[in-house]
Parts: structure tokens; sequence; C-alpha cells
């Protein structure tokens, strides 16, 4: 069996997840997941039971075979270590395979037979080809609110764009500033404005934790409508909406990554993403992007400006 650890908020849980999905089908083995890092972690919430996915949780049988490192009590690290040893017919605690250090490495995707994995595995070449197959595991399991089916509906009729500014933490967290960019207005202004010199009639919806800042600083001479309906319990709303926007414009976020993802082919579907991902000399995000996207830093310079008008 192939169990993958979850961890961290929704764009993390579905990396862990697809990797341990892709693990999976090519050793035909069974996915599990362990959540169990729940009980105590309370930055964010599990999210994943929001989409359709086909694994199921580890049953009291499996957890028998959990690493004693990720038991979430001091009787179950005792018992791994020292109970289970005398309990017959046990045949061990699964081999882990770490992410270690963060980023894409070629070894990793070796297949083999019951693993339990603790990454992040933050690139699409952890499960290359499986696009389809993920669009059908991160269905939404059950239909969202009516404002967000209305909006829906309205991004699929047009040319329409989902820009996600992520400041928040990107901005007051110490330690999140000592990691991760934070992207200004001239990448979003860079994006729009070559996205602008090739389509028509751009619709754009923003979705973003600091409005106020975009509506002051994204300047390109197009209007933008805030998508403000949703709060961090339906988060899985907003990533369903990003992907049904044509392009996109994403941040260093492993959430709209994944909205990005997620979202139809069409043939004139442009999305752009930040690089480097994360401050020079820190995490390995060289492998980020996917071959379709296009990155900050093969854009052109341009000196134009405007001012964004917040749609009606």
């Amino acid at each position: 069996m192939i169990v993958t650890r979850l961890i961290g908020g929704l764009g993390n849980q579905l990396f862990q997840y697809a990797f341990g999905h892709s693990l999976a089908r090519r050793t035909y083995q069974t996915l599990l997941i362990d959540d169990s890092a729940f009980k105590e972690y309370r930055l964010h919430p599990l999210a994943i039971d929001h989409f359709c996915i086909s694994a199921s949780r580890l049953s009291d049988a499996d957890r028998s075979r959990v690493p004693g490192k990720f038991l979430r009590t001091p009787v179950g690290r005792a018992l791994d270590q020292f109970g289970r040893r005398v309990v017959p017919g046990y045949v061990g605690a699964l081999p882990v395979r770490r992410e270690k250090p963060f980023g894409f490495q070629e070894d990793l995707l070796k297949p083999e037979r019951d693993l339990y994995l603790d990454g992040y595995w933050q690139s699409e070449k952890f499960f290359p080809g499986l696009r389809e197959s993920l669009r059908e595991e991160f269905r939404l399991r059950e239909l969202p609110s009516e404002t967000t089916q209305r909006l829906a509906e309205q991004m699929k009729t047009e040319n329409s764009v989902a820009i996600h500014v992520r400041r928040g933490d990107y901005v007051t967290s110490a330690k999140a500033k000592q990691i991760y960019r934070t992207l200004e207005a001239d990448y979003y202004r860079s994006c729009l404005l070559d996205l602008a010199a090739r389509e028509v009639d751009l619709k754009l919806y923003l979705f973003s934790n600091d409005v106020p800042w975009c509506e002051a600083n994204l300047d390109v001479g197009l209007s933008f409508t805030p998508v403000q309906h949703t709060d961090g319990q339906t988060a899985h709303e907003d990533l369903h909406l990003i992907a049904q926007c044509r392009h996109a414009v994403i941040a260093n976020s492993t959430f709209s990554w994944w909205g990005a993802y997620l979202a139809q082919p069409h043939e004139s579907r442009r999305v752009y993403y930040p690089e480097p991902w994360f401050h020079p000399g820190t995490l390995d995000g060289s492998a980020m992007g996917c071959e379709d996207w296009i990155s900050e830093a093969s854009l052109t310079e341009s000196s134009s400006s405007g001012i964004v008008r917040r749609a009606a």
C-alpha cells in the first residue's frame, strides 16, 4: 500500500495526494491517506474531503504500520518502538520516502511497494501525465453555493482571467518572508499587459486576501471583479472558480497553482507564474512551472501603465 501524509493548506494537501495517487497507479497499489496530523495542526483545516477523491483513510490495522515518528501520541510512539515488536503477525512499519531536500528529484519517482510518503511534492513532475485523472479526483463532492455556481457559469462564457494576489502572511510573517517572495504590482502588470496584447474582451476576476492593495496598485487599465463571497472554510470554492477561468495569473502559492492546473484546456489559454518562486538560496522552486505555462522571467518589460477600476 501507499500511504500519503497530509499536512498544510489546501494546495499542499492536493500535491501530497497527487504524488500518492501517481505512485499507487504506477505500482497497482491501494492509496491511503494519513490525516492524523490535523488533530494537532491548527493553521489550516483539512480540506481534501471537499473533493471526489478515491483514496480511503487508514484503518486501525493499517495504522499499525505507520512509522513511529508520525504517530500522534507518546503512547503510539512507544508502541512503535517497543510493544509492536512482539505483536504476532506484525510485519513492520512502512519504509518512508521523504522529500529531502525540498524540490523535484528524479530518484523520488522510483516505484516501490509499500511506502509512507512524507513531503510536499510541489511539481507536476511528481505526477506526470495525470492531469485528466486528477481533474476527476479533485471535482467538488457537493454543489457549491449559488453565488459560486453563478460565477462559474459566467466565467465559462467569457474570456475570463483569474488573478491571485496573496499577501497576508507573505507580508506580515517574518518566517514566511524569509522564504516566499512578496510579488509586487510589476509582476501582475507585466503578465496582464502581455495577455492584453494578445487577447480582447478580457474579464478579470481577482482572488486576494488584500483587495484594497490590489485596487490601489494593479494599474493596467482593465477593470476587475473581486471574488469576496468565500472565506477560509470555503477555499475549495475559490479553487473551483479559478479553474473555470480561461487564463490565469497565479501567485507563488500552491492554491492558485492548482486552480490553474485543473482548468480545462483551451487553444488560446495562457497561465503566468512567478519565477523565481522562492527567494534565491532558500528552497528549490525550479520545477514549479508546467511546460505550457509562461514564466515571469520570460516576459519582456513593459512601461505601459493605467488605472485599474473595480468592476461594478
